[in-house]
């Protein structure tokens, strides 16, 4: 019979460190997994992993990735509506712009590449307040966790367990994580295999281009000649690399041999692949696709849309360690018993302003305008209406925007020439049509309103993509056979009937006066 389960286990983790079957840590110290660390590492451990800045492309593409992040705008917002959480948010912010916080998010994006990245707080005060005056990058061969994930500080008098850290003192953040490991897995396990590829490929083909870049020379020596003779050609041989002109025995000849064929181009092509693997482990794609035309305008769209998805993974997964840490302390020491603020980046895309304006300009069509607020938002700068115009009318009588008909003026007329002695406010109408009109209004507008948003909602949705007005023309010819007019077909039904009754009854009133 199975146990019962209790709440303490619920609350308490089982698959702990201290219990791990796979990779078991020793004398309470957790090792680091990393594979590619264990196999080829040595005593040398996260060091080969700053060797791979060396490589030019895995130096581009990581501090692109860096820059990425930093060229985002940030702000740290109230951890709740109270008066202490403002205080504490304000404090946050000076504190942090004081401090460089570009500089301390690079740094920390070293765990990018190691996994984790490690930065000692060096506290001050002024009397009024306790600030970081300063935040230094630790090299993180200098620490180990226990099985607790504490950080210990490795010393001269203790190269193995290492010295326990004071709280509030040193900011660790981890990337990469997927075990819950703090050490994190970086993107130096993959890299490594295709540098050191890259590397072996540049040897060989410096020693292509160093044996074929020259011709060979060969030379050719009678049948009966003596070994003096052989080795005097052969020392005229070696002198033609270092000498413009060389002498050799009578009988004798040097001839220059080319080579028959060239592997260069595969050489070149090997590092090129190389290269577009390390694009695509650092910034989710590869930089040097091959793309032609429409195709590459979409693979340039994709590309950037991957990195803006990496960006904000960065980003956020940065904010949420300083939320807890930093931001956290200065909180503590500042504003007690405040609720801890947050920072945040902005990393959202750039709007494209030419489809936004064209997408309004299609929901305008439709009846919908934005609000000053929206486009002050979408456009910037400040807005507002045009004397003499409206949004929607664009200055046009307001019946016009009802559908109702004008008559046609010839241009350079005066308009008073065409309604002088008309007064259409007066002019009488049929009992029968004022019944009509009575009863047309007399529908519920809420219900008609909804039917025609119903049936419309397909087109006002392709519209507010933003595409051109010829995207959206062949679309609506693609969705017309879609479009519900169910509830719209019922409010004109009902105004068909009550035009159809009122007709009849209208007949036989006017068959029995003798009309």
């Amino acid at each position: 019979m199975a146990k019962a389960t209790t709440q303490k286990d619920l609350k308490q983790e089982i698959a702990t460190v201290d219990r791990d079957i796979l990779f078991p840590a020793f004398d309470g110290i957790l090792r680091n997994a990393d594979d590619t660390l264990l196999t080829r590492g040595g005593a040398d451990g996260l060091k080969i992993y700053d060797q791979l800045e060396r490589d030019g492309s895995v130096f581009g593409y990581l501090n692109k990735r860096k820059l990425a992040v930093t060229a985002r705008p940030w702000e740290v917002v109230p951890g709740g509506p109270g008066a202490r959480e403002k205080q504490a948010a304000e404090v946050a912010k000076a504190m942090l712009d004081a401090l460089g916080f570009d500089r301390l998010t690079t740094s920390l994006m070293d765990a990018l590449l190691k996994g984790y990245a490690v930065a000692e707080v060096l506290w001050d005060t002024d009397g009024a307040t306790i600030y970081p005056r300063e935040i230094k990058p630790k090299n993180q061969r200098r620490f180990h966790f226990d099985v607790d994930g504490g950080l210990r500080l490795l010393t001269p008098q203790n190269m193995y367990h290492g010295e326990p850290v004071p709280n509030r003192k040193f900011i660790v953040h981890t990337f990469g994580d997927k075990d819950g490991t703090p050490y994190g897995l970086g993107l130096g396990t993959r890299l490594f295999w295709y540098v050191l590829f890259k590397r072996e490929d540049f040897r060989s083909w410096l020693l292509f281009l160093d044996k074929y870049a020259s011709p060979t020379a060969v030379g050719k020596y009678p049948a009966g000649a003596g070994e003096p003779e052989q080795r005097k050609l052969l020392s005229a041989l070696g002198a033609i690399a270092r000498d413009a002109g060389v002498v050799i025995p009578e009988g004798m000849a040097i001839e220059l041999l080319e080579a028959k064929r060239s592997s260069a181009g595969s050489h070149e092509a090997f590092c090129r692949y190389l290269d577009e693997q390390i694009g695509l482990i650092i910034l989710g794609d590869a930089p040097g696709a091959k793309d032609s035309g429409d195709a590459l305008a979409s693979a340039a769209i994709l590309r950037n849309e991957v990195r803006l998805e990496l960006v904000a993974a960065d980003a956020d997964l940065l904010s949420a360690t300083l939320n807890q840490t930093l931001l956290t302390w200065i909180t503590e020491l500042n504003v007690p018993g405040a609720i801890p603020p947050k920072v945040w980046r902005d990393v959202k895309p750039a709007e494209d302003q030419t489809a936004r304006s064209e997408r309004d300009k299609n929901l305008g069509t439709l009846g919908y305008r934005p609000t000053l607020k929206s486009l002050t938002e979408a456009y910037g700068g400040e807005w507002e209406e045009m004397p003499g115009r409206t949004a929607t009318g664009g200055g046009m009588d307001k019946n016009l925007d009802k559908g109702a008909a004008t008559p046609s003026i010839p241009d350079g007329a005066d308009a008073s020439a065409f309604t002088e002695g008309v007064d259409f406010s007066n002019q009488a109408l049929y009992p029968d049509q004022a019944a009509l009109d009575a009863a047309a209004d007399g529908l519920p507008a809420d219900e008609m309103d909804a039917a025609m948003r119903a049936m419309l909602k397909p087109v006002v949705d392709l519209l507010a993509k933003g595409d051109s007005a010829e995207d959206a023309m062949t679309r609506l010819a693609e969705i017309y056979p879609d479009l519900d007019a169910t509830g719209l077909a019922t409010q004109l039904a009902r105004a068909m009937f009550v035009a159809e009754v009122w007709g009849r009854l209208a007949a036989q009133a006017e068959e029995k006066t003798g009309g």
